[in-house]
């Protein structure tokens, strides 16, 4: 049963579960009052979630792919920024709790309809990364806002309702959007190993604004 199941895990589903481990690594961080270095993991998480998608792009899905990936990504983008979004919401009590919750649970319903009715052209609603990843960027750059809890919480909520929305947006697969994207997050995970907290949050804040972008992309659509 073990020689068949190895057979059966592909070099995608490798890279999926290690995604699995730096959510578990972000939640053990955020348990442990590093709260920084656990919003960097589940910025680690996306770069892996990014690359088991490109890798079984090349060599292949398995049939474990999908339910790993989903499994994967509820531990990476839901329970751990859901657990840092507590922890720095702590003092407000039953909001904490109610924001978190709402997170976890719009989460695990996106991943849910996507993985019964998942559009191949595009996305319903904001994926849970994309959720998880706006989650971590806010609160790499909360020193900066002003009332920070406050604003924290309503974006929280809104990214949670727009997990389950109908709203549509696009695959991103332009290399001129996404190079820039993917240098900046590996910059941001380097300077904070390296001990260089004003870069990361700067960089922080740059990845925000190309993330805010894309998710207020529909009204462009609509309007212009």
């Amino acid at each position: 049963m073990g020689e068949n199941m190895i057979k059966l895990i592909k070099p995608a589903d490798v890279i999926t579960l290690l995604c699995a481990l730096l959510g578990l690594g972000s939640i053990i961080m955020s348990g442990s009052g590093q709260h920084d270095a656990a919003l960097v993991l589940i910025l680690a998480a996306v770069i892996a979630d990014a690359a088991d998608g490109a890798v079984a792009r090349y060599s292949g899905c398995g049939v474990l792919g999908a339910n790993l990936d989903s499994l994967a990504d509820v531990i990476s983008f839901g329970v751990a920024p859901a657990f840092a979004a507590f922890i720095f919401l702590n003092d407000l009590g039953a909001l904490a709790w109610a924001s978190a919750g709402l997170f976890l649970v719009c989460g695990i319903l996106r991943l849910a309809r996507f993985n019964v009715a998942g559009k191949k052209d595009g996305f319903e609603g904001i994926p849970i990364t994309l959720a998880g990843f706006i989650a971590a960027l806010i609160l790499l750059v909360r020193d900066n806002v002003p009332y920070a809890v406050y604003v924290f919480v309503l974006l929280l909520v809104i990214v949670s309702l727009l997990m389950v929305s109908s709203v549509s947006y696009p695959k991103l697969k332009n290399p001129v959007i996404l190079a820039p994207m993917g240098l900046l997050l590996v910059l941001d995970i380097v300077v904070f190993y390296l001990g260089y907290p004003r870069v990361v949050k700067m960089a922080s804040l740059i990845l925000l604004v190309f993330v805010f972008a894309y998710v207020l992309s529909p009204l462009g659509r609509r309007f212009f």
